[in-house]
């Protein structure tokens, strides 16, 4: 086998994506008999063969447990540049379930294409498949923090906030039997005093992360470190 030779493929058997083939024998240059590995993006793996005109077989699939039991989505506000990109790239490989763009009233971009947000998915994936990972995370359509819903009973709303807030990240205090966290995350300049409003009377509980100040991209990154860190080595 191949290292890192790992595409997403949803059956089994079957005649592989362009995409796939190109990567698997053109860039890695496998040929046919060689093994590699395919997952379904839900959970799955399974080692598979290289066929003739780009077929390939595996026998079963296979649940590896690399996955985190907590379930985090992060609700980022979007940033200029390849930061935003850089921040799903990181969220991906710690294990986030789901990324959700967020447009906020001192964010720089206000209205990313959907070219961008395609742009923005094919990262994940990549980001997945680069560090074994086998639950393709969603990457959501940009939402207005306004349209926001307020969470369940079952989740943790963390709203990252640059005062001096009584509860820091290690002492917050999750919902007995929680496995859902959303963690939010403002834009250069933090959230407006009227956007915090409006997420602490849906819940969110506003969280420090300390003395220093990030950028936008490396707030949510230490905060999701240190949720997910734990399950690294389950």
């Amino acid at each position: 086998m191949v290292p890192h030779a790992r595409v997403i493929e949803p059956s089994l058997e079957g005649t592989l994506d362009a995409d796939n083939r190109h990567r698997l024998e053109r860039v890695l240059r496998l040929r046919e008999g060689d093994e590699f590995v395919i997952t379904d993006g839900c959970g799955h793996e399974a080692t598979a063969v290289l066929g003739r005109n780009g077929s390939y077989r595996a026998s079963e699939w296979q649940s590896p447990g690399r996955e985190p039991a907590l379930k985090v989505t992060v609700f980022a506000a979007i940033s200029k540049g390849e930061r935003f990109e850089w921040l799903i790239e990181k969220a991906v490989e710690m294990g986030v379930v789901k990324v959700v763009p967020l447009l906020a009233e001192r964010c720089i971009v206000k209205s990313p294409g959907a070219a961008k947000v395609e742009r923005w998915r094919k990262i994940a994936a990549t980001a997945m498949i680069q560090c074994g990972g086998c639950l393709l995370p969603e990457v959501a359509d940009p939402v207005s923090l306004a349209d926001l819903p307020a969470p369940d009973a079952d989740t943790t709303p963390i709203l990252l906030h640059e005062e001096a807030l009584s509860v820091s990240l290690h002492e917050l205090p999750v919902h007995p039997g929680s496995s859902s966290i959303w963690l939010a995350s403002g834009p250069e300049g933090g959230f407006s005093e009227r956007e915090v409003n409006l997420l602490l009377d849906k819940g969110w509980q506003p969280v420090w992360l300390g003395r220093r100040l990030f950028k936008t991209d490396t707030a949510p990154t230490i905060a999701l470190a240190n949720l997910l860190s734990r399950s690294w080595f389950g």
